[in-house]
């Protein structure tokens, strides 16, 4: 009797102590050329843990142990992490400038970096820019040794992505080198009807000032010093007004006649629409400024 009372004390204490699952060894499960995916990212947050599913495409020259500059790509909004795999040429680019791309799955977040009182929609227990600036960058380093230097680091995004690309860097400029935005929006006091972003940041009519002075990306302009800057928009028919891509573009070019800190470079496309169709043209010039930019 004594004896199966401590076998059972034993048990329990076992159990209660939280002793954790062995972590998956994703680095051993690298195969240059190729994507590794379903890696799941633990997540910690105000006593809560949950995970986010990411995957990586490892160039074909890639080299376990040897320095590599890292990009993030962020989908659309409500997307997965495939996004930019089945709708671009975002492999074969990595492969020519030898960088490693890592695409989260973030749904519907907008990398906001705080939640509120009046936030309905929450991607993950953890606001989604924080999981990208904090949470993945940390990962990144300690999992595979990625994004380990600001120099070698770069965030990119298409539509709500492209913000968030723009928000997480000007967050956190001092892990970020470049930050692209294909077909982005930069200022949501502009877009007072938005129930994308009134899910997020609660109604604009109860929330002016946090939707005009909160995570406006273009009212941040100034904190994306250190960190050159691609933005694209379409003209016509694109996700957005493009005059957000173009004030965004201009208060930049102002900051940049000022301080050399500063560096911006845009582009319109004069044909351009909505969707993958013409947003995956962009895949190549985006590349080749991030392989200009990160060292």
């Amino acid at each position: 009797m004594k004896k199966t009372f401590a076998v059972l004390m034993i048990t329990f204490l076992t159990i209660t102590t939280g002793v954790k699952a062995e972590e998956p060894d994703y680095a051993s499960q690298i195969q240059p050329g190729k994507w590794l995916k379903n890696i799941q990212v633990p997540i910690t947050h105000e006593g809560e843990t949950s995970t986010a599913r990411i995957q990586i495409f490892f160039p074909k020259d890639y080299v376990k142990g040897k320095y590599h500059r890292t990009v993030i790509a962020l989908h659309t909004y409500g997307e997965r992490e495939n996004e930019w795999e089945t709708n671009s040429s975002i492999a074969s680019l990595a492969n020519k400038y030898n960088i490693v791309v890592v695409c989260p799955a973030m749904n519907k977040s907008l990398s906001e970096t705080a939640f509120y009182p009046e936030t309905d929609y929450r991607w993950n227990i953890l606001p989604g820019g924080k999981f990208i600036g904090e949470t993945l960058i940390t990962f990144l380093n300690q999992t595979f040794s990625l994004a380990t230097k600001k120099s070698g680091t770069g965030i990119m995004g298409v539509t709500a992505g492209a913000r968030g690309a723009l928000l997480v860097a000007a967050t956190y400029s001092d892990k970020f080198a470049a930050a692209a935005g294909i077909s982005g929006y930069y200022d949501q006091s502009t877009m007072p009807a938005s129930k994308m972003i009134e899910s997020v940041y609660g109604s604009y009519r109860k929330n002016q000032q946090r939707w005009e002075n909160e995570e406006n990306v273009l009212k941040m302009a100034d904190k994306l010093k250190g960190v050159s800057v691609y933005i694209y928009h379409g003209e016509k028919n694109d996700a957005f007004n493009p005059i957000q891509s173009k004030l965004m573009a201009i208060r930049l070019k102002q900051l940049e006649k000022k301080d050399p800190g500063y560096s911006i470079t845009y582009k319109e496309g004069k044909t351009g629409g909505y969707g993958w169709l013409y947003w995956k043209g962009q895949a190549e010039p985006v590349m080749e400024f991030m392989n200009e930019k990160l060292r």
